[in-house]
């Protein structure tokens, strides 16, 4: 057990000191670090930041994307006992500004000099005249600043050389600054980059972030005897990539840095052993996948379809004599005896052609690098069928479930446990109810609020009692806000979001996710979000895949399609729409196990040209109100048109 987050590399560096701790790619070539360089550079930052002038529970705000000097700053910063305000540097100057100044930051860091420029029409002089110091990690030229900044810029060239002069002086600083630091010590204030309203100041602390190192390490079965790697794409400041880092940096796991542009690639050349990531990466991967099956002979895509199915059966029978199976009602013991019966008699049947699978989908495991024993998927629940497709190919992806302000793990399933469509079950010290709104605990299988309680869960949100009150009680329980099932088995199963919920005019209440989810498998559909709020039925702004697109109006033989959807924000061609819309209604639809009034019917196709920080969070989540604004007009005007469509209709028939 660790006293705190700093204890972790310095322990692994005495274990480790010659495995390669980090790995990144620029445009000189690919670098590496060992765990005791590492452990090296953070006591020399560390004797620099002191050097110029950061202390004890200072805040700072740091602005940087992911790459092994975030994690070294983060570690130095927490030695001083500094909080940090994190975020990346694609934040716009807008949200840094609103940042630094609700968090009280002092000292700001920035990756390079391009984030300071556009700061200075942003920032007021009042801004930075609080300001006590600005560092800057990328210095490639002399760029000129304001004479009132030049004195408070440094690089961070600079700090490491008074670093390494400070640490001659006093070279068991680490050690020393250890001995004072408690767990319940605040580390970090991280403003969430949620789907809705002003961000939110979640104040975590230590032993926040150590209880899911403890938790979910174990979890993720890293055998640190074994040298084994994983290639990282998410932002080092987001909880989900922050915690996964310090878990691994506690495994000696080696982390390569990778991008949206080279992951495909790293994942090839590296061969990791395990990743994280969101639902997001996983469905386009099936994307890309799907296309290629397509233009495969049709005996070649009858042969590779009928094997995933084949291979889902043999392992959903095999976990539900694991038990891990969703029951949403309690069984008689006769019921669960037939139940084990028939799933051991198929799981007998399949097992020959799961070993005819497992050869076969050799070229789809070699895709991320053929190594792979195990990913992780969060930030959004993972949909049923990426879930099936990519465990039956052999690619063992576990859903995971957390929220920033549970540093992030609540809930998750295990390699061993992977029961496809649930969360999986709380982490250990734990406890997880799913109330309804009288806060009563729900039966099996009935729908209602989870509520976590546990040492993940936060300080509060900074400066803002009133958020914090209406979401942790006094008790220490924190109300989630998304919707969940419980399994017959104790599993649960992420149905929604509470807030989210549409309310149609007759009075449904409908879970726009799973729809959106469903309607993603279609390979013309990028991104769905599902609105209806107060209508009488839903309609659905779908982002397409631009590349699909063109081949199907090829396929159309539409002319001039490119040129006529060019600058436009939505898609209005009929033949296109029709098409599209006939895919949603094939999966929105009674045979896929959806209700009459959780039909889609009325889609308005946009180009996707959805970008992180507008309609996308940074874990590639929609942000429903965003979207919902900027598509305003567009939405009113299919409403209208639709609606005298129906009265033209109407009138026919009198």
């Amino acid at each position: 057990m660790y006293n705190s987050l700093l204890e972790i590399p310095f322990q692994t560096a005495l274990q480790f000191p010659h495995r390669i701790s980090h790995k990144y790619t620029d445009k000189s070539g690919t670098h590496s670090l060992t765990f005791a360089e590492f452990a090296r550079y953070i006591r020399i930052l560390t004797a620099g930041f002191e050097h110029f002038g950061i202390r004890k529970k200072d805040h700072v705000g740091f602005f940087m994307n992911n790459r092994y000097e975030w994690m070294a700053t983060d570690m130095a910063l927490m030695a001083l006992g500094a909080v940090s305000v994190p975020r990346g540097s694609d934040t716009t100057p807008r949200e840094v500004q609103f940042i630094y100044n609700h968090s009280d930051s002092e000292f700001i860091i920035l990756e390079n000099q391009k984030q300071l420029k556009d700061l200075l029409p942003i920032f007021t002089k009042e801004d930075w005249e609080k300001c006590k110091r600005i560092f800057i990690l990328d210095c490639k030229d002399d760029q000129a600043f304001p004479d009132e900044l030049t004195g408070k810029t440094c690089y961070y060239k600079d700090v490491l050389k008074a670093g390494e002069s400070e640490l001659e002086k006093e070279p068991l600083q680490i050690e020393r600054l250890m001995k004072e630091i408690n767990k319940d010590d605040l580390v970090t204030i991280v403003y969430t980059s949620g789907t809705t309203g002003n961000p939110k100041g979640v104040m975590l602390t230590h032993g926040n972030f150590i209880q899911n190192v403890v938790a979910n390490t174990p979890r993720l079965e890293i055998d640190s005897s074994k040298e084994e790697k994983t290639v990282v794409m998410l932002p080092s400041w987001h909880v989900y990539e922050r915690a996964f880092e310090y878990c691994g940096l506690s495994t000696a796991l080696t982390l390569v840095y990778s991008s949206a542009g080279r992951f495909a690639s790293d994942l090839i050349k590296e061969k990791p052993e395990i990743l994280i990531s969101v639902p997001r990466i996983w469905e386009s991967i099936y994307q890309k996948m799907i296309r290629t099956i397509s233009q495969m002979p049709a005996f070649k895509r009858y042969l590779i379809f009928s094997f995933i199915k084949i291979n889902q059966m043999y392992l959903s029978s095999g976990n539900y004599m694991k038990g891990c199976y969703i029951s949403l009602k309690k069984r008689s013991s006769f019921h669960k005896g037939a139940a084990m019966v028939f799933h051991f008699c198929r799981w007998i049947s399949m097992t020959p052609g799961h070993l005819l699978a497992q050869v076969l989908f050799k070229p789809f495991r070699e895709k991320v690098g053929g190594n792979l024993r195990g990913a992780t998927s969060a930030a959004g629940s993972l949909p049923k069928y990426l879930d099936e497709l990519f465990n039956s190919i052999g690619i063992n992806i576990a859903n995971a479930y957390g929220m920033t302000e549970c540093a992030p793990g609540i809930l998750s399933r295990t390699f061993g446990r992977n029961t496809f469509g649930t969360t999986g079950v709380p982490f250990d010290n734990t406890e997880v109810q799913i109330r309804r709104a009288d806060g009563s605990e729900t039966d099996i299988g009935e729908k209602g609020i989870i509520f976590a309680r546990g040492p993940q869960v936060m300080l509060g949100y900074y400066k803002n009692p009133e958020a914090t009150k209406a979401v942790l009680d006094d008790q220490g329980w924190m109300n989630t806000g998304d919707l969940a099932v419980r399994s017959e088995n104790g599993e649960v199963i992420i149905v929604g979001r509470a807030k989210d919920t549409i309310v149609l005019m007759g009075g449904e209440n409908v879970e726009p996710e799973p729809i959106e989810d469903k309607m993603k498998e279609s390979l013309f559909i990028d991104h769905a979000v599902v609105f209806g709020q107060d209508q009488k039925q839903l309609s659905a702004i779908v982002a397409v895949n631009e590349e699909e697109l063109m081949k199907l109006a090829q396929e159309l033989k539409l002319q001039d399609f490119e040129v006529q959807m060019s600058g436009k924000d939505s898609i209005e061609q009929d033949h296109i729409y029709e098409v599209i819309m006939k895919e949603v209604n094939q999966l929105i639809s009674r045979e896929q196990g959806f209700k009459p009034f959780e039909f889609v019917t009325k889609i308005l196709p946009v180009r996707n040209d959805f970008s992180i920080g507008k309609e996308l969070t940074q874990t590639l989540k929609v942000k429903r109100q965003f979207i919902e604004e900027k598509y305003k007009s567009l939405l009113n005007r299919l409403n209208e048109d639709t609606d005298k469509i129906r009265k033209k209709v109407k009138k026919k028939k009198k």
